[in-house]
């Protein structure tokens, strides 16, 4: 694999599949009538699709339009007197897709753009490795099985996976510059060794024309890099649970150290948690120590209702944005329960101290 990468960077870069202006969904949905809604949906958590547009049935058809920067899966699902009766997975891209939907999946005739048919073409050499694990993921998943045959039989499967993986691999690299390529890049980039993600990056952004997944990609590193141990501080404002809007640094040039918290009421392991962080705060606070919290909660009550129960005395602030909070992106938060420690000056001086670890380094601090 590092030798087809370099053999790739080293001599040629592919040819960008140009982007169109913009997608146009038109199609019919089996069972619907007029003013019936249809959804464009995303996949998000376990199998919950969150809408991201509407459409209404006019004439027997239906039709969205936007623009999506790259290619990703999408659903549509069609809604008659409140009930879903039918539904489509799509390739979202920037191109005319024409879609039939029937209440039996199998019978939905879908015509996309070239990252459709590009991405069919991956699956279909997909396949060949999914049906050869077929066989030996059932003696894996048989009770009746002896547990030595299970043992060679995931060894088997594990195998085969690999192959897979590579599979995908070469692909994406066969068709950097194209949407699809970039599609891939987030199933397989930790795959990779880190010189050789790098690497990696290094040809996705030579490239004419560059998506969503890479671009998030360097927009997380740069993050990062900003609000890494060592680096200084970044500012942000939000309101407070009583709608005054306070800033990061309202805090930080007032106390030795500044934990900035990013919690959720939602959030299992933050509530369980938070017991350390009280106690943190009741021993330190009177030494220079303060912490501020930032919610990435939806839901304004639950919040509030959240910050009493779990006795929380510092300041809180929230866009009331979820994951899409702007404080967590500027610090790359992809997890919480997380945290940022500022000292005075605005240096960041740790990152993610949870337990035990944020005890002792505030005991190790403010001695």
């Amino acid at each position: 694999m590092k030798k087809l990468l370099l053999t790739i960077m080293s001599a040629m870069l592919l040819t960008s599949v140009s982007a169109q202006n913009g997608y146009t969904i038109t199609g019919t949905a089996e069972g619907t009538e007029k003013g019936d809604t249809i959804f464009l949906c995303e996949m998000q958590g376990w199998f919950s699709m969150v809408p991201i547009d509407t459409a209404i049935v006019k004439k027997g058809k239906f039709e969205f339009t936007g623009n999506f920067d790259g290619c990703a899966h999408r659903y549509l699902l069609a809604i008659h007197k409140g009930d879903a009766i039918c539904t489509a997975a799509i390739l979202l891209e920037n191109a005319p897709i024409n879609v039939q939907i029937f209440k039996d999946e199998k019978k939905n005739i879908i015509v996309g753009g070239p990252s459709t048919r590009l991405w069919d073409e991956y699956e279909r050499g997909a396949k060949e490795f999914d049906d050869r694990m077929a066989a030996d993921w059932a003696v894996c998943l048989d009770t009746t099985v002896a547990e030595k045959d299970k043992i060679k039989e995931r060894l088997v499967v594990s195998t085969y996976s690999a192959d897979r993986t590579n599979y995908t691999k070469r692909f994406m690299l066969q068709h950097v510059g194209t949407p699809v390529a970039d599609y891939l890049l987030q199933s397989v980039f930790r795959e990779f060794p880190e010189k050789e993600q790098e690497q990696l990056l290094e040809l996705f952004g030579q490239q004419k024309n560059q998506y969503y997944v890479y671009k998030g990609m360097m927009k997380e590193r740069a993050a990062e890099a900003a609000t890494g141990v060592g680096a200084m501080y970044t500012d942000f404002s939000m309101p407070d649970p009583n709608g005054k809007v306070i800033s990061i640094s309202d805090y930080v040039g007032k106390n030795k150290y500044t934990l900035v918290d990013f919690w959720a009421s939602w959030c299992g392991p933050c509530r369980a948690e938070m017991p350390t962080v009280v106690k943190a705060y009741d021993l330190y606070h009177a030494k220079g120590f303060e912490v501020v919290g930032v919610s990435l909660d939806n839901n304004k009550p639950a919040w509030v209702k959240a910050i009493d129960q779990l006795k929380m005395p510092w300041p809180q602030m929230s866009d009331i944005k979820g994951w899409a909070c702007e404080g967590a992106a500027l610090y790359n938060v992809k997890a919480i329960p997380a945290n940022v420690l500022i000292d005075q000056q605005g240096k960041i001086v740790a990152k993610n101290l949870r337990g035990e670890d944020l005890l002792n380094k505030m005991a190790e601090l403010l001695k």
